[in-house]
């Protein structure tokens, strides 16, 4: 066991349902529930049992449940201990990132502001690559791997995508079947300067139909193909947050892009810097499976 099993039970627990728990902890439903089957698999018991209003810890659920709760009061305690010798974090750290992103982040950070809450995060959606050596921001979360040795880079997982449309845009479109059928299709897609990105591009080379709508921004691509527009290439990440999306050809294997959290060397000195970086190293972590578009 590790904590983020004990932690991922005691939200479950105080949640009542694993879909509630879920939104607290950031992820999707089904995250939740393989994290538990596997964490009962490896203790080779029952923790929980689905009820008609969601789940009910069993005797050996409610019994890790105290152990997980004292540790985690142990945790607070350890935390509350380290705050008071190093001093409490405070200060603003400059975070930039595409708006790919942003709806991941907005939780994250929330949750990063309760455990500092002196740390005053100011948030820059870009889609140029924002400079960090002339410190134009102190910390940046993109899928580029930056060059330079004025720079620290971290790879925290990688970001897979697909062909998406919605349910509503496939019952009343052409069959596809296979990606030479694109070519009849409504295209929503980005705009030049993104465009000639490696998963982009893959719609051209198989003669995509036309383009009904274009924007250098992930979400309102992603909104386009919610409200029925056409068929695009999206984060698989940025799709699960739209229920009314489908991703289409399965089969259709496109290269992922890794995520990289980058900082100067000198930012990277700061603490509170450093701690909003580990952070979100660990969210990234968590959220792997949505990532990659595993459900």
């Amino acid at each position: 066991m590790n904590w983020d099993d004990l932690r991922y039970l005691l939200t479950v627990e105080r949640a009542g349902s694993l879909s509630a728990a879920a939104r607290v902890l950031g992820v999707v439903t089904s995250t939740v529930g393989r994290r538990m089957t596997a964490l009962e698999r490896r203790l080779g018991t029952r923790l929980l049992a689905r009820v008609p209003e969601g789940v009910r810890l069993t005797p050996e659920g409610r019994a890790l449940v105290r152990t997980a709760a004292s540790i985690e009061s142990q945790l607070h305690s350890a935390e509350r201990g380290l705050k008071h010798e190093e001093g409490q974090l405070e200060g603003p750290v400059r975070l930039t990132t595409g708006d790919g992103f942003v709806a991941f982040l907005n939780p994250w950070l929330a949750r990063f502001r309760e455990r500092h809450p002196g740390v005053r995060v100011e948030l820059s959606i870009d889609t140029r690559l924002v400079d960090l050596a002339r410190q134009e921001a102190d910390l940046g979360v993109r899928t580029v791997r930056p060059k330079g040795d004025s720079l620290v880079a971290r790879k925290v997982g990688q970001l897979a995508w697909r062909l998406y449309a919605s349910a509503r845009y496939l019952e009343r479109a052409a069959p596809l079947r296979s990606p030479e059928d694109l070519a009849g299709h409504a295209v929503v897609g980005f705009d030049a300067a993104l465009a000639r990105m490696q998963q982009l591009r893959w719609l051209e080379e198989w003669g995509a139909g036309r383009f009904v709508f274009r924007s250098n921004a992930a979400v309102a691509v992603a909104g386009a193909v919610a409200a029925h527009q056409g068929i695009a290439v999206l984060p698989c990440a940025l799709a699960s947050l739209y229920p009314e999306l489908r991703p289409v050809l399965p089969e259709v294997e496109l290269p992922p892009e890794d995520v990289w959290l980058v900082a100067s060397r000198e930012a990277r000195k700061v603490p509170r810097v450093r701690a909003l970086m580990g952070f979100l190293a660990g969210q990234f972590e968590e959220s792997r499976s949505v990532m990659l578009g595993v459900r």
